[in-house]
């Protein structure tokens, strides 16, 4: 707990932990306190977030800049003396419509679909409050959309993007950037201060406190509602009594999400590295252009930073997501007695650096939209797109189907040896 709190003498729950099953006693929590587990040190309780009323307000503003920063240039090049803009929707509709509308489709899923659902969704949340209505399905949609809100991502893209047509033709910057950083600002900001278990402790409080240790108490993976006794469905299958999700999948089967996911993805990263991800013509001649040799591109510009920023989304992200997800699934089988607390933090890593290798799918679209001038100069996606976007899509769904409580459930039973 970030701040002490006398236990004896205030109320207090019993609250399993979803990271590493710690049954931990939380007192109550002032404003701005939060509650961490000891073992594993993940946020349990938190009063840090925002009023849904202030969350409502900043999506109620980035729905109405949400129109000029996808719709309207954000920069402008003079190429052969004609001026071509480029905008979010633009380079999505044209990846779409010149034979890569799968590629595309995965663009406007991450930086148009869900930042504006996301938005909507604190929208709802917040008429749901003030209607007193139970929001159960809007907050299982805010757990599930969370990750895939990339628009700060797009806002790196935006300045890759920006040194790499510079060899190309002079570039100038529009107005509407300016609506753009803000758009993706707010959305930063809202990603960071809307907690989806803070909502979820708001709209469905615990109405007897749990506070005696007993064999039959759970917790839900989904809502991370801790109880005692858990509800049936029509099947007689357990659910959990806040959100209603089925509690009785076996462990079995989130490894075999895992695997099957993190294969696929294994197989889609291959021709990823190895196809051709962006084919520039001049005057009739094609230049083909792997993920490597983009950063090489950039450091013989002179553009360090930029390579690096290029590499580490690129490159060094989706290969080593995949191998830290083999260690810990090697570990769960293998049952290797490594040290927890760096298996728990590789898993962390991979969690936070998913969504950053769409960096590179954002800068082809918005080089779709601005260099495409027929046979003088031309600018056309690669074959390598498609199997990166999912390489992408398929490690990040793997990681999030994965279960840290199997690894410290080694963990326990090599203490008790």
């Amino acid at each position: 707990m970030q701040k002490k709190t006398d236990l004896s003498k205030a109320q207090y729950c019993l609250i399993s932990c979803t990271d590493c099953n710690a049954l931990v006693s939380v007192g109550l929590l002032e404003k701005n306190q939060s509650a961490n587990c000891p073992r594993c040190h993940k946020v349990l309780q938190s009063t840090t977030g925002w009023s849904l009323k202030r969350c409502a307000i900043i999506a109620l503003a980035i729905l109405i800049l949400m129109p000029f920063a996808l719709g309207y240039p954000l920069l402008t090049i003079d190429l052969l003396g004609t001026p071509i803009n480029a905008s979010v929707w633009q380079g999505v509709w044209k990846m779409a419509t010149q034979g890569y509308p799968y590629t595309a489709f995965m663009i406007f899923l991450c930086a148009v679909f869900m930042p504006i659902s996301f938005a909507l969704l604190i929208i709802l949340l917040r008429l749901s409050q003030r209607l007193k209505i139970k929001p159960r399905n809007l907050l299982l949609t805010l757990n599930y959309l969370k990750p895939w809100v990339m628009f700060d991502v797009y806002l790196v893209a935006l300045g890759v993007t920006m040194f790499k047509v510079r060899e190309y033709a002079s570039l100038h910057i529009d107005s509407y950037l300016i609506a753009f950083i803000f758009t993706a600002l707010l959305t930063t900001l809202l990603f960071i201060k809307v907690n989806p278990t803070e909502l979820w402790n708001n709209f469905y409080p615990q109405e007897k406190p749990l506070q005696q240790k007993n064999h039959s108490i759970a917790v839900c993976k989904y809502c991370e509602y801790t109880f005692s006794h858990s509800n049936a469905d029509k099947k007689q299958r357990p659910i959990c009594p806040r959100c209603s999700l089925r509690l009785d999948l076996a462990n079995e089967v989130y490894l075999q999400r895992t695997w099957a996911t993190l294969l696929a993805g294994i197989v889609m990263i291959i021709p990823a590295n190895l196809l051709p991800m962006s084919i520039v013509y001049v005057n009739g001649v094609a230049t083909e252009d792997t993920l490597m040799s983009g950063v090489l591109t950039f450091i013989d510009l002179g553009s360090y930073f930029v390579a690096f920023i290029v590499f580490m989304a690129s490159i060094f992200v989706p290969i080593s997501k995949i191998l830290i997800m083999c260690y810990l699934l090697f570990s769960v089988h293998f049952r290797w007695q490594h040290s927890i607390h760096l298996q728990m933090r590789l898993l962390h890593f991979v969690h936070f650096v998913g969504r950053w290798s769409m960096l590179d799918l954002f800068v082809l679209a918005l080089m779709m939209s601005l260099v495409t001038r027929g046979q003088i100069i031309d600018f056309s996606v690669g074959p390598a797109a498609f199997y990166f976007g999912a390489t992408v899509f398929l490690t990040m769904i793997s990681t999030s189907q994965f279960d840290s409580r199997l690894l410290w459930n080694i963990y326990d039973k090599q203490k008790i040896r």
